[in-house]
């Protein structure tokens, strides 16, 4: 799959070059004009005198702190580094532009780093490593989401960065983004575990109105692939694929994954969720539902094949009795939502990005305040069977065998945000977050003694 999106964004990036040298008289497209005082307000930057190639270097730093008070599990408090970023945006031509984002206090130290073609005047096609187009909130950059962490749900649900190759289309009415993706970036130092890379299709679909100071915008999000292979298994990559969703419950600092669900045997994966937002003047709502459904599937001939000479095969012989104990594979299901507001006491009104269907970063001197909840479910139980010893079983005969069902125990949570911001100016901002959760970890041993986590953070991020 990698080398297929490789091959269409060179393609892209070669059917492009003849319009790096072109003149053109037509006008800057919305998102061209974004980007363009974007550029402008730069320290370091560059513009040819046929204002055809400009770049600009910034960076961003954010500075976190927080103070932990734990139930039962000790969180280390403390402050950190969350972003240490260097970018380089270039202009190339009239038609052409790139990004290249890079995090030195990352582990994953590279965020965006692709191509974009505005191919008209309400649209672009973009290739490299970006967002895939699913969730505002998954999709919203750090700098201008109101909060200090993204929710639960989207930490574990999200979706996140990956190579791919998309196309936008922003229309007054209509908002869209499509496209196909392979390889998520990873540390270079980490082990190749082998075997086919997984591959995903996203998409994000808005209707939307806005006026002078409103706006209002409902869809959805689909996400559907297949993840990377863990090397082979009997020389088969098709039945190791495994996914794991976790959350550190929105901390800045302490990283325990308070939720944390593993999923294995996974063939497939189908996300997908719906979002409303609006705004007016100096309010703005917003809500999210994203949902998970993974199909899995065993590999019943290598399974059977190894229980051969065991008690067990003494009792089930055969293929389809031993099938008929294990169950037939079941769907993983997991989801979340969001509802969070805000209300700006100081500064201007709230403003609409139409390019990215998102609110804008309020300007300098505005002071806001904020709240959200938050729903987490990583748990997905089997109906009606029995727990024992951290899982569960169909019947005691299954106990005694120790063949457990296929149910997931990865914690609920809920969590009470209420947050302040301050924009001292259009690129410097400290936001100070007080958190509640309530979480239920009752089937695993770890944090089952946790019920109520509370959390003080905050943050000054500025960039350049």
């Amino acid at each position: 799959m990698k080398k297929y999106i490789l091959a269409l964004g060179v393609c892209c990036m070669a059917g492009a070059m003849p319009l790096f040298a072109q003149e053109s008289n037509s006008e800057l497209t919305e998102a061209q004009r974004e980007l363009q005082g974007y550029m402008d307000e730069g320290l370091v930057k560059f513009k040819s005198d046929n204002d055809k190639f400009s770049f600009r270097v910034g960076g961003r730093v954010a500075i976190d702190g927080a103070h932990y008070i734990d139930d039962y599990t000790d969180r280390g408090s403390g402050a950190k580094f969350s972003a240490a970023r260097i970018r380089i945006i270039s202009k190339i031509g009239s038609k052409v532009d790139m990004k290249l984002d890079v995090d030195f206090a990352s582990k994953n130290w590279l965020k965006d780093a692709y191509l974009r073609w505005h191919t008209n005047k309400n649209g672009f096609l973009r290739v490299g490593n970006f967002a895939e187009p699913f969730s505002a909130e998954n999709i919203q950059s750090t700098m201008d989401y109101p909060f200090i962490n993204k929710s639960a749900t989207v930490a574990a649900l999200g979706t996140g960065r990956a190579i791919g190759v998309s196309y936008r289309y922003y229309h007054k009415y209509f908002w869209a983004e499509g496209g196909v993706f392979s390889q998520k970036f990873s540390n270079p130092t980490e082990v190749v575990k082998g075997g086919d890379m997984g591959y995903a299709l996203s998409a994000r679909l808005l209707g939307r109105v806005s006026g002078d100071d409103w706006a209002f915008h409902a869809g959805g999000s689909v996400n559907y692939g297949r993840p990377d292979a863990n090397g082979f298994t009997n020389g088969s990559d098709d039945y190791n694929r495994t996914v794991t969703l976790s959350s550190n419950l929105e901390s800045c600092v302490d990283n325990t994954k308070f939720l944390n669900a593993t999923i294995n045997n996974v063939k497939t994966g189908l996300k997908f969720g719906a979002e409303v937002m609006a705004s007016y003047k100096k309010v703005y709502v917003k809500g999210e539902w994203l949902h998970a459904d993974y199909v899995r599937e065993r590999d019943w001939d290598y399974n059977f094949t190894s229980s051969l000479g065991t008690l067990l095969s003494t009792m089930f012989p055969t293929l389809s009795a031993y099938q008929g104990l294990m169950g037939v594979d079941q769907n993983a299901k997991f989801y979340g939502y969001t509802v969070e507001a805000g209300f700006m006491i100081l500064g201007k009104n709230y403003r609409y990005n139409s390019v990215d269907a998102l609110m804008n970063r309020p300007k300098g001197k505005s002071l806001e305040v904020v709240a959200r909840f938050n729903h987490t479910d990583l748990n997905d139980i089997m109906a009606g069977h029995m727990f024992y010893g951290g899982k569960f079983y169909s019947s005691t005969l299954h106990q005694s065998f120790g063949v457990a069902d296929q149910s997931v125990i990865g914690g609920k949570a809920d969590t009470f945000t209420l947050g302040v911001n301050y924009y001292v100016t259009d690129n410097i901002v400290a936001r100070l977050n007080y958190s509640y959760q309530k979480l239920n970890q009752e089937y695993t041993k770890e944090f089952m003694l946790d019920k109520n986590l509370h959390s003080i953070q905050a943050r000054v991020a500025f960039e350049f």
